[in-house]
């Protein structure tokens, strides 16, 4: 099959032409298992590593509509920088495009790869450089396929216009997975605590956030009370977490000045 010649982004291209849900999954690994032949770090975000941590949970997470008509949109991937100038060989031996406009904008730091079959790659080097950057240096080897779940809600935890989508995620998030102080397998409150104990700024969004997601629950249809006490009560010690943990003098010295000036990032897609 040739290769597309152009890059389309998903929402452009139509339905009856776009890659079934299980494409995207099985590309996600395939091209992890193949990195890792190549001493290469790849580890997929989004729902995507929503879906490989908690197949069990694919059905409610349908109902609760957060996917929509194509599912997934993108594979998004977490890398090293230090590896970055192996990537685009890399994925062009696994026959994708690197999108030229992309890497002349924000080549140190994000690629982007397309194909025929998947519409479009994202991979960070380093870190999520969005509202408040997520720092992935030393924590991609966790889960063999995916980031770790404390980076996965730090990745919602950052957005400050959080979305419906973005609530969502967190909500399955706190429902599915356990909280302790590790990072395999569990949300690790000590690190998120720790994390935020330093920057007055992500703390702010991040407990807004969580206050959100409380609220959020009640408007899902899906979820049962069972559920909805399941992801309150996980809510609820993660900011008792974040709140007993001791504040850097720089937090302190930011918390005087609060939200009369940015605390975040502007930050703007490529696209």
């Amino acid at each position: 099959m040739a290769y597309q010649t152009a890059f389309r982004l998903p929402k452009d291209i139509p339905l009856d032409e776009y890659p079934k849900p299980e494409a995207f999954l099985d590309e996600a690994r395939r091209l992890t298992d193949e990195a890792q032949k190549q001493g290469l770090v790849l580890r997929v975000m989004g729902p995507i590593a929503l879906h490989v941590y908690f197949p069990e949970y694919v059905e409610l997470y349908r109902r609760m509509e957060r996917l929509g008509e194509r599912v997934f949109t993108d594979i998004d991937y977490a890398g090293y920088g230090k590896q970055r100038g192996k990537m685009i060989s890399f994925f062009q031996s696994q026959g994708y495009e690197v999108n030229r406009r992309a890497l002349m904008l924000y080549g140190q730091s994000r690629h982007i790869y397309f194909n025929d079959r998947i519409p479009m790659i994202d991979v960070f080097f380093d870190q999520l450089p969005y509202n408040h950057p997520v720092d992935y240096r030393g924590r991609l080897e966790f889960h063999p396929y995916c980031v770790s779940l404390t980076d996965l809600l730090l990745q919602k935890l950052q957005i400050v216009q959080i979305n419906d989508k973005d609530l969502k995620d967190a909500m399955l998030l706190f429902l599915a997975a356990p909280l302790g102080e590790a990072d395999q397998g569990m949300i690790n409150t000590r690190y998120v605590a720790r994390l935020l104990a330093d920057d007055w700024g992500f703390c702010y969004t991040a407990t807004t956030n969580l206050e959100k997601v409380r609220s959020a629950m009640a408007r899902v249809a899906a979820l049962n009370d069972e559920q909805r006490a399941t992801i309150g009560a996980q809510v609820s010690t993660l900011v008792q977490a974040i709140e007993g943990e001791p504040k850097s003098g720089k937090w302190k010295k930011r918390a005087q000045v609060g939200t009369k000036k940015p605390w975040y990032n502007d930050v703007s897609d490529w696209a």
